[in-house]
């Protein structure tokens, strides 16, 4: 039937059977009616809801946006800073090579021993590059390796007064930890950054979920105002008119009552699985 389930009447089945074919017209009318009053009201409030909603899904979704952008620049600001230390301790252990060849800087003593330095430096740079590391392991990596040049540092000042052309070479350690140190900086706001856009990701989703809601409960709303006088007209059309084929393309709502009255199924049996298959096999 045109305007919704027979489930939608309140009443039994029993009660159903019972009642005229204009009663049933009429109930759907009056349920229709109903409806048509309750449903401005819904429309208002969800158009309140949604008014509140929007600007709120729109500033978290900045929010969210906002701090994941700035954490891609973070990366790549600390990415960066770590290529240019790598860059740099290359040069300067080759640096190293070449001063301790030329009887310019003496060969450290068993604690820093060349092999020790570079190993060293190369295999936590590797782990930083190859690695899976989760943010508290980078962050110690990156504080060793500072560790490491600082000692180093050290070492090389307490020997530069004998050669003033160390200058460079001390000046590139400083330069290479002062490298690590805002490589660290940057990871460290990273890592801060990062927590509070989770943060911001999971307050967006949660906005929009309801927004979502009181946007389909919106449309449904003015889908059934938009509808009911359509469906009133319907029905008020059947109860002037009958409920025989009127040949205007409604149908014939009495073809299945009359089906039974004449003993008939008042549709077309199922098939039982049997049936389906071609009956049971032999």
């Amino acid at each position: 039937m045109k305007g919704g389930p027979v489930d939608d009447l309140p009443m039994d089945v029993s009660t159903l059977i019972a009642m005229t074919p204009e009663e049933v017209a009429q109930s759907i009318i009056s349920r229709r009616r109903e409806l048509v009053e309750l449903l401005p009201e819904i429309i208002r409030e969800r158009r309140k809801e949604l008014d509140y909603l929007n600007p709120l899904v729109d500033e978290s979704l900045k929010e969210r946006d906002s701090a994941t952008n700035n954490v891609k620049n973070l990366k790549v600001e600390r990415d960066n800073f770590q290529r240019e230390s790598k860059e740099l301790r290359i040069h300067l252990i080759n640096l190293r090579e070449k001063l301790i060849a030329e009887k310019r800087l003496k060969n450290p003593n068993p604690g820093w021993a060349k092999d020790k330095l570079a190993s060293k430096l190369a295999e936590l740079d590797e782990k930083l590059e190859t690695s899976a590391l989760d943010i508290n392991s980078e962050r110690k990596l990156l504080r060793e390796m500072k560790e490491l040049t600082r000692s180093h540092e050290e070492w090389v000042a307490n020997r530069i007064e004998s050669d003033p052309d160390l200058k460079e070479y001390q000046e590139g350690w400083k330069k290479y930890r002062e490298l690590l140190d805002s490589a660290n900086d940057a990871h460290e706001k990273l890592t801060e950054l990062a927590s509070i856009s989770s943060e911001f990701h999971t307050k967006f989703e949660e906005n929009r979920d309801v927004q979502k809601i009181a946007q389909g409960q919106l449309n449904r709303s003015k889908a059934l105002q938009q509808s009911a006088d359509e469906i009133i007209g319907y029905w008020n059309h059947r109860i002037e008119k009958g409920f025989d084929d009127l040949k205007d393309g409604t149908g014939d709502l009495l073809a299945a009552a009359r089906m039974v009255a004449e003993g008939k199924e008042s549709s077309m049996p199922r098939q039982s699985p049997q049936e389906k298959t071609g009956g049971e096999e032999e």
